[in-house]
């Protein structure tokens, strides 16, 4: 801007139409001439760019250390930027913070001797702008020995930036050091969460893993960390014999909330190639190029969609805290609150679904699966086979007229006659029950297997035990 400035009051001297006329005038007129000149040419260029460009680049200028790349993260309330190097950079900084979110004060005295930067700590440092009302916070990372990191900008409104503050106090004010401080703890807590996000994740090679990848881009997202959430539920969608499909739709409705782009469509795309009666209504649908296929899936199949929807929603919530709690305490069971807290949960959620179905059933009887599709009708199946026994002794009679019905597989019957059995201290005569020390009891071990054909289950092994297993 500088050079400009300057090239702008020597540019009308050069143009002879312009200069004999500024001749002619007085000096100070002249001047004025000018000034209001090089004021125009000035603001051209001033307009072609935006606030957040201008932005930026206050922000850059405001930086301790220099840094090759910056990236503004959408999605995000806080101004957040991710910043690359392409090696170490040594500045020192003024806090160090290790993986478990302890804080080390650097920089308390001067001859304090300081480590080169290790790949278990972060290196903070926070720059306090009066003159703009604002508070910089950055907080790196090393990776094969590049400096990776996030720039977070807690910005007060002001006129030169009014869009991008969020807070309607000075955050720069020595006033409102203990809220600045709150909000420095909440990004610690955030970075520390996108630096294990962006950490070696694999494609899931199990059911267990798929659902460990979603677990973990659920915590992201609700942490506002829309972008790393967005990398690991597209992991967890690459390998489709293990996604649960109602859950492609669950997360496009959550980024639908939050962008406004092609990423929601690519969810549900890919919802619709996996599942071959999935539509959603097509007059309510904000993508243009799914509205077609909608349109063309309701003429085919007719569905209840809100009857659809409820169920599968009981599917995947029933899934998703069973699985939860199982996973946690397996994997730390010296958790032991957060896993009482799972149970609790689970529990309450079998509770509710319960409540939801026998209402279905109640008012529509067991649902035809040309009314809500073969997946919806398992979510009917699912909740009894995770509810005392009184309850699936008396929904026993209705599973056995819907086999007979072709609404659901022989399967998930002889699964839950399995179940009713060893609950009410019989064999099991299919061998779907497994406990503490492996496979139930069986009726006939030596049939059990021609049983299992007739009911469309495959062949087991019953001259071993295995692990607890859920249905």
């Amino acid at each position: 801007m500088k050079n400009f400035k300057s090239t702008a009051w020597i540019l009308p001297l050069f143009i002879p139409e312009l200069r004999s006329s500024l001749l002619s005038l007085g000096r100070v007129q002249a001047r004025l001439t000018l000034l209001l000149l090089t004021c125009s040419l000035a603001s051209c260029l001033t307009n072609n760019i935006s606030e957040a460009e201008r932005f930026e680049a206050s922000v850059r200028k405001e930086l301790p250390f220099r840094i090759d790349s910056l990236r503004w993260f959408d999605g995000v309330d806080m101004a957040t930027y991710q910043f690359a190097d392409q090696g170490y950079i040594p500045t020192l900084p003024d806090a160090e913070i290790g993986m478990n979110g302890d804080v080390s004060v650097y920089r308390t005295f001067d001859f304090q001797n300081t480590s080169p930067q290790t790949e278990d700590k972060v290196w903070r440092n926070v720059v306090v702008s009066k003159k703009n009302q604002r508070i910089i916070c950055i907080d790196r990372y090393l990776r094969d020995g590049r400096t990776h990191g996030y720039v977070y900008v807690l910005q007060c409104e002001t006129k030169k930036f009014p869009t991008l503050g969020q807070y309607h106090w000075d955050v720069s004010d020595p006033h409102n050091i203990e809220s600045a401080g709150a909000a420095l703890d909440h990004l610690r807590d955030l970075t520390l969460k996108r630096i294990k996000g962006n950490g070696h994740y694999a494609v899931p090679a199990s059911q267990d893993d798929y659902w460990a990848l979603m677990f973990h881009a659920d915590s992201l997202f609700a942490d506002g960390l829309y972008a790393e959430a967005k990398q690991i539920y597209d992991l967890a969608f690459t390998e489709e014999r293990y996604i649960l499909p109602s859950q492609l739709s669950t997360v496009a409705k959550k980024m639908m909330a939050i962008r406004n782009d092609e990423v929601p469509q690519v969810f549900l795309n890919h919802h619709v190639q996996i599942e071959k009666d999935y539509y959603d209504e097509p007059s309510s649908c904000p993508f243009p190029q799914l509205r077609d296929t909608f349109e063309l899936r309701k003429q085919k199949w007719n569905y209840n969609l809100p009857l659809k929807e409820k169920l599968e929603w009981i599917f995947e919530r029933d899934q998703y805290d069973r699985t939860l709690w199982n996973q946690t305490a397996n994997r730390h069971p010296e958790q032991t609150h957060r896993n009482e807290m799972l149970r609790v949960r689970t529990w309450n959620t079998d509770s509710i679904n319960l409540i939801t179905v026998n209402e279905v059933l109640s008012e529509g009887g067991f649902p035809r699966k040309s009314q809500v599709g073969e997946f919806a009708l398992l979510a009917v199946w699912l909740v009894f086979q995770h509810n005392p026994l009184e309850q699936q002794q008396a929904f026993l009679p209705q599973l056995e007229e819907a086999v007979r019905n072709g609404d659901i597989a022989p399967m998930y019957l002889a699964m839950l006659k399995d179940r009713i059995d060893i609950r009410e201290g019989r064999p099991q005569k299919y061998g779907t029950q497994w406990g503490p020390d492996g496979l139930c009891p069986l009726l006939d071990a030596s049939r059990v297997n021609e049983w299992r054909k007739e009911v469309g289950l495959p062949p087991i092994a019953t001259t071993h035990s295995s692990s607890t297993r859920s249905q």
